[in-house]
């Protein structure tokens, strides 16, 4: 059995805000021996080139680093770039853009009008890369274990209608978790790893109110259930607001490298040859995050003994609902909510009823016109 360090991992969006953090940790971390990072801009891939093998250098390791430019909208190239380097593991942080300017916009438009979005408008600019992506992956290099940044709540779910999911997600819900776990040691004074939670929600946790989105939580220390000990709504909006960019409440901040922290932590324990218990989202294709058991090229979801498979189901699809997906088709068609359509309408000035794969790519170019207007519009108000 070859050893984790023998094993290639690819980064794709490696230039982006999160896929910079996420590359550099792994440099940090001496994960692999073989890294590559792939990105359409050359000039930024010199640059992080450069960056990771100083990095590695500082902290003793000796990564050989290899930078791609390539532009995965093209699945056929992109499968011959992959056909010839065969990676054992790819983590996926590719979009066609970043919302991080724009979240200070957002915020206060959605303040202005007095009401919050979910985040499926915005799957266009996550789908229009990550579809084409897969389609490169399996024709490829199929047995490849692929970590997607990018919507995993949702995208892995569309994704898998057509048999394209990646193997998993990350950010989100474990972000969410890490932050719970820091909030009861500082209540209780504890070391946060000596606390075992375990979560099943959506995304939309992040987005909206604990009071409007269900989730499970459960809190053990030393194996004993402290769950009612806290207000569990108390720590999940302790855990988001300060955390994440994503509430109304939240202050000007940034969760990219938390999330990359992530992608880089389960990436580590999907393909570690051991098990190890962590929370992700799109676990094999599933709609939302839970507890899952990673370790050997495996990825399977561990529920709490009281909760049954079908009621996860029904809490995470009630969270996609909440984020603005009433349905999705056969096809991977995305069926938006009125909620969200009227968002779409009145807050972007778009007029979207549904989502449909081959649309990707135009929805993603008329979202970021849209996203730039909005941000004059605020700038201006």
């Amino acid at each position: 059995m070859s050893s984790i360090n023998e094993k290639k991992v690819l980064i794709t969006g490696s230039t982006g805000t999160v896929g910079t953090f996420l590359t550099l940790f792994f440099a940090h971390l001496g994960i692999t021996n073989s890294l590559y990072i792939v990105s359409s801009d050359q000039k930024k891939i010199l640059t992080l080139l450069h960056n990771t093998e100083v990095v590695s250098i500082m902290h003793g390791y000796n990564i050989e680093v290899h930078g791609i430019e390539c532009n995965l909208l093209n699945p056929e190239i992109t499968a011959e770039y992959l056909s010839k380097i065969k990676p054992y593991l790819i983590i996926n942080c590719a979009a066609m853009f970043s919302l991080y300017p724009f979240f200070p916009a957002l915020r206060k438009r959605q303040k202005r009008m007095n009401f919050i979005a979910g985040f499926s408008h915005t799957l266009p600019k996550d789908l229009t890369i990550l579809w084409p992506f897969m389609k490169a992956v399996k024709q490829a290099c199929p047995e490849a274990l692929v970590v997607n940044l990018s919507a995993p709540d949702t995208g892995n779910a569309i994704l898998n209608k057509i048999g394209l999911s990646p193997t998993i997600g990350a950010g989100t819900i474990d972000s969410t978790v890490q932050g719970i776990r820091l909030a009861i040691s500082k209540r209780l004074n504890v070391k946060p790893n000596s606390l075992d939670i375990r979560m099943i929600c959506h995304h939309a946790l992040r987005r909206f109110s604990p009071d409007k989105v269900p989730f499970i939580l459960r809190v053990f220390y030393h194996q004993k259930d402290i769950t009612d000990e806290f207000d569990q709504k108390e720590l999940v909006s302790e855990a988001v607001d300060i955390s994440g960019v994503e509430t109304i409440s939240t202050p000007v901040s940034n969760n990219a490298p938390i999330t990359a922290a992530s992608g880089v932590e389960i990436s580590k324990a999907l393909f570690s040859e051991y098990e190890v218990i962590r929370h992700a989202a799109g676990c094999n294709g599933m709609v939302g995050g839970a507890p899952v058991r990673l370790g050997f090229g495996r990825a399977e979801i561990m529920l709490p003994d009281d909760v049954e498979y079908n009621e996860m189901i029904r809490i995470n699809q009630a969270g996609m609902k909440m984020d603005g997906v009433e349905h999705i088709d056969d096809d991977g068609t995305v069926i938006f909510t009125e909620r969200e359509k009227y968002w779409i309408k009145e807050g972007l000035g778009l007029k979207w009823e549904r989502m449909r794969l081959e649309d990707t790519f135009f929805m993603a170019e008329e979202l970021k016109l849209a996203y730039q207007r909005l941000k004059k519009e605020e700038e201006d108000f």
